[in-house]
């Protein structure tokens, strides 16, 4: 059987010095053991290069990352805003255009889902005091695998089909959250404290989460079906020859 090629934004960070252009590993092994190829799209090189590789996915995931760079939908900058790069996330907004354009298949995870509903005119609560002062704890980095609070899933929501369920514990390592919703975008996913946890659209082209499921699944193996969902909608688009070549 064909095997998609899935498309997954890079980012960047200086070590020791020297910048390095990378993709967290859990990544790529999530799509492997799903069925398809992962290919890292740096967002360093030129945008016609970015675009030349996304030409080449029939699917594109939208990884964590770095906080989303606030003037972007129109706020300066929050005090407790963390580390932001605003070439990687115009990088983004340009893919998700692409995919648009292309109607390819979307998974956005964590600053993922943040960074979609930026690009769709959606806004964000640059940390969750100012959803909240009473919010549940939703970031625990040194636990990135535990199940931390539970999210409750809509009913008539692709999420829950695909997970065949409509609540579970989830892992989280984030401290902003989704404000104004982003143009063809809904919210199908809420934790205790109403802090937003899932979108997607309402074709389910785009499916947005905000914990990590690439992290968690040792823990729970329903969270394969996100990625086995996005790499079986690409798989489909390469039969109608409408997404990437694939490999056999």
């Amino acid at each position: 059987m064909k095997k998609p090629i899935i498309g997954i934004l890079g980012s960047s960070a200086v070590y020791d010095g020297s910048e390095r252009h990378f993709v967290n590993t859990s990544y790529l092994n999530a799509i492997l053991k799903n069925g398809g190829i992962p290919m890292v799209i740096p967002s360093m090189s030129a945008e016609e290069d970015r675009r030349q590789l996304l030409e080449l996915c029939g699917g594109i995931l939208f990884p964590g990352g770095d906080d989303v760079d606030p003037h972007l939908f129109g706020e300066e900058p929050h005090p407790l805003i963390g580390n932001m790069n605003e070439s990687e996330d115009l990088a983004g907004i340009e893919a998700l255009r692409f995919a648009d354009e292309k109607e390819l298949p979307v998974l956005g995870i964590c600053k993922g889902m943040q960074l979609v509903n930026v690009a769709r005119g959606g806004s964000l609560y640059q940390d969750l005091s100012e959803f909240t002062s009473g919010h549940l704890l939703h970031r625990r980095p040194e636990l990135r695998d535990y199940p931390l609070h539970t999210v409750s899933i809509a009913g008539d929501s692709k999420l829950r089909q695909i997970l065949g369920t409509g609540e579970l514990r989830v892992n989280s390592i984030h401290h902003q959250c989704v404000k104004k919703v982003g143009k063809g975008l809904k919210v199908t996913a809420w934790a205790a404290d109403h802090v937003p946890e899932a979108m997607e659209d309402e074709k389910g082209r785009i499916l947005l989460v905000q914990w990590h499921p690439e992290l968690f699944l040792e823990r729970d193996a329903r969270m394969h079906a996100l990625f086995a969902d996005l790499i079986a909608r690409a798989r489909e688009k390469t039969i109608h020859g409408t997404g990437s070549p694939s490999i056999y």
